[in-house]
């Protein structure tokens, strides 16, 4: 069976500034299905070769598929749709399957606009691309696929989604062919030298509004460091790969596995230099590490500070404040890691003074590249849901970071992207003279790479499509081309809004895989502990100098390490359930969430979870006998003074760890019974 794979000719002026990127849903899901038995698989990037339909048509007509599968973001949904609609002109018979993030939500909207997709895969593909694959293979697919998880489809003209395939449980089972791509294609304009995008962790355990990942994902899950840099390993020998990219949404969530990864790269001496997305709480987690990350390659750290105003930060559910954002920029500068910030602009509240800001901003932290997106309103957001009666334009092309689609209350779209456009032609004129004067050799070429970047695609005008804006004399004009007939009025907004096309929802588990919300898919997990030699810990505390003295103080105590942070129960819960620790020191007055309600969804959350259960240990105040009571009530492992000494402290960690119980004497009095501290 011939199985052919597309990348469809979409381009927006966003992430090509710096080169192809290959896209790593073909190795994946193409190595996938080899693995399963399927060695006639081809793959055709239609984006990094912008291969026009016509030319499309010839391959797809002298290759004679008989699956073709393409992928969809929300921008390239049209295109993707497109792609598949000429396949069913050649050959009707040919089955047409559509995967990605857009697709997974919008489902519902897909098959009504394009009822040639015969099957659409939601959420993550390997393991549902296979099993579908081999349904299609036997012929039994028309009479079995009800029972094939993770699928829609069209029958007898009604949609019809099958309940979620489970996550995978093992991402160290995954077998990618990178031989699937033309990598003379992919190069790294910064570097020069090829890239990759290896998937080194899946989900995000973080809830920002704007984004939908962690649903798409369902738990955030991740490779041995070893498992990883094997691959690393082979695309460098086997490939020449000399930069890659860790496109995860959160790959330093776990930091004991984020620094074993950076010790097996170190070890190896690969040559290879890498570059993530984090979060700043991470960055000032790690500030003592960041040494070790740089020796192990790590040479550019892009940072989601993403607003102007702290109000913005909270619209975004972010949990960093603008003193943070500056802090993480001159960490990464001091050891030697390029620090880029990505700011988010064209929310409704916009004005010439708040772009203003973002520019002194990134001035003031001394940043060395700024990125200014626009906000992308992801029609399966929840922040979407909140501002839908503000998005008329419902052209999914345009939904690309580079064009603004909601029109603020002060500004035009012109105005915004006017603003936004100025912000770069000042901010890199200055980055001109500085990159010049870095002292650090490496970073000086790296930088003025990035430059070169910039000022290629400027001159080509794909960088922020450029090509719209029309210089008339004095005057400037731009051109957005939105398609007409998908610009709404107030009145087809409200009737989308109550039709909520997108399925998902955001109270829980994620129902948007076509499964019920109470899905117990956890249930399938084998629970295996990772070893720690050194006890690791979760601060969930939301006044921000007492978690960062927690953090710092339990730091420096022997066989302790706070792998991780929160500043709200909800995030705490979610934190909990994503990566294991052994001990997670919880403020007994949260302000999202009760104690006592917080404790039964801890003991929830990882009971459907891969991780171990952590033992919690409650902070309480002296006069805190209420809450004492209910905290042992509920099933809580350990209770400690909150103005304990550190050094008492770090011996309730170790003893509710070692005994899975603790009880500090210092406020036993205040319980009807005592258990002995251990």
């Amino acid at each position: 069976m011939r199985i052919l794979m597309i990348q469809p000719n979409y381009h927006s002026g966003g992430a090509e500034i710096a080169g192809n990127w290959p896209p790593s849903w073909v190795p994946y899901v193409g190595g996938a299905l080899k693995t399963a038995g399927f060695n006639e698989v081809r793959f055709v990037d239609a984006m990094t070769n912008y291969i026009e339909d016509a030319e499309l048509v010839e391959i797809i007509r002298n290759y004679q598929p008989d699956v073709v599968l393409a992928t969809a973001i929300t921008p390239m949904i049209y295109k993707s749709q497109n792609t598949l609609r000429l396949v069913k002109e050649i050959n009707p018979e040919t089955k047409t399957i559509m995967g990605g993030v857009h697709p997974t939500y919008m489902y519902r909207e897909v098959l009504n606009e394009a009822p040639w997709v015969d099957y659409i895969i939601r959420g993550e593909g390997e393991e549902i691309t296979v099993n579908l694959m081999r349904a299609i293979a036997d012929g039994t697919d028309l009479l079995n696929r009800r029972n094939i998880l993770g699928i829609a489809f069209l029958e007898d003209g009604k949609i019809v989604a099958t309940p979620a395939h489970p996550p995978i449980k093992d991402l160290n089972t995954l077998t990618p062919d990178w031989s699937l791509l033309e990598w003379e294609k992919y190069i790294y304009t910064p570097l020069n030298t090829r890239v990759a995008v290896p998937n080194y962790s899946r989900g995000c355990p973080f809830r920002c509004r704007f984004c939908s990942q962690w649903k798409f994902w369902r738990k955030y899950r991740s490779r041995s460091p070893k498992h990883f840099v094997d691959e690393i390993e082979r695309l460098v020998k086997e490939y020449q790969v000399g930069f890659f990219i860790l496109a995860d949404e959160e790959p330093t969530i776990n930091k004991s596995r984020f620094m074993a990864l950076c010790r097996e790269l170190i070890d190896r001496n690969l040559g290879v230099h890498w570059g993530i997305n984090t979060r700043v709480t991470d960055v000032l987690r790690d500030e003592k590490e960041l040494p070790l990350y740089r020796q192990a390659g790590l040479v550019h750290v892009s940072l989601g500070t993403e607003a102007a105003a702290q109000l913005n930060l909270n619209l975004f559910r972010k949990e960093t404040t603008i003193a943070d954002n500056k802090r993480a920029v001159q960490l990464l500068r001091e050891n030697g890691i390029l620090a880029e910030v990505q700011f988010i602009m064209g929310l409704p509240t916009e004005t010439p003074e708040t772009i203003e800001e973002t520019y002194r901003m990134a001035r003031d932290w001394q940043a060395d590249m700024t990125n200014w997106n626009m906000y992308t309103p992801w029609p399966f957001s929840e922040l979407f849901q909140d501002l839908a009666d503000k998005v008329e334009i419902r052209d999914y092309s345009h939904y690309n970071f580079v064009t603004p689609i909601i029109k603020p209350e002060k500004m035009t779209r012109e105005e915004v992207l006017k603003g936004v456009l100025r912000n770069y032609a000042r901010f890199y004129s200055w980055k001109f003279l500085e990159y010049w004067l870095e002292k650090d050799p490496f970073k000086r070429r790296y930088l003025l790479g990035c430059l070169w970047a910039f000022v290629k695609t400027t001159f080509n005008k794909r960088f922020y499509n450029l090509k719209r804006v029309k210089q008339k004399g004095l005057h400037t004009e731009i051109e957005f081309g939105f398609d007409e007939s998908r610009i709404l009025s107030a009145e087809q907004m409200a009737n989308l809004r109550q039709e909520r096309p997108a399925d998902i929802d955001f109270v829980g588990t994620i129902s948007a895989c076509g499964a019920p919300n109470d899905l117990q898919s956890g249930n399938t997990y084998t629970k295996a502990h990772q070893q720690h030699d050194i006890i690791q810990v979760a601060v969930i505390e939301d006044d921000q100098q007492t978690r960062i003295d927690l953090r710092v103080n339990l730091r420096a105590q022997t066989g302790i390490e706070v792998a991780s942070e929160a500043t709200n129960a909800e995030t705490g819960l979610v934190l909990l359930e994503s990566i294991d620790v052994d001990v997670a020191v919880v403020d007994s007055t949260l302000p999202d969430m009760d104690l006592v309600k917080f404790i039964r969804n801890a003991r929830k959350v990882q009971a459907n979870s891969y991780v171990i259960p952590s033992k919690i240990l409650v902070l309480v105040s002296p006069d805190g006998q209420e809450v004492l009571c209910d905290a042992l009530a509920a099933g809580v492992d350990g209770i400690c003074a909150k103005n304990a000494p550190i050094e008492k402290l770090a011996e309730a960690v170790r003893i509710t760890h070692r005994n899975g119980k603790y009880q500090d004497p210092a406020i036993a009095h205040l319980l009807p019974t005592t258990v002995t501290a251990g």
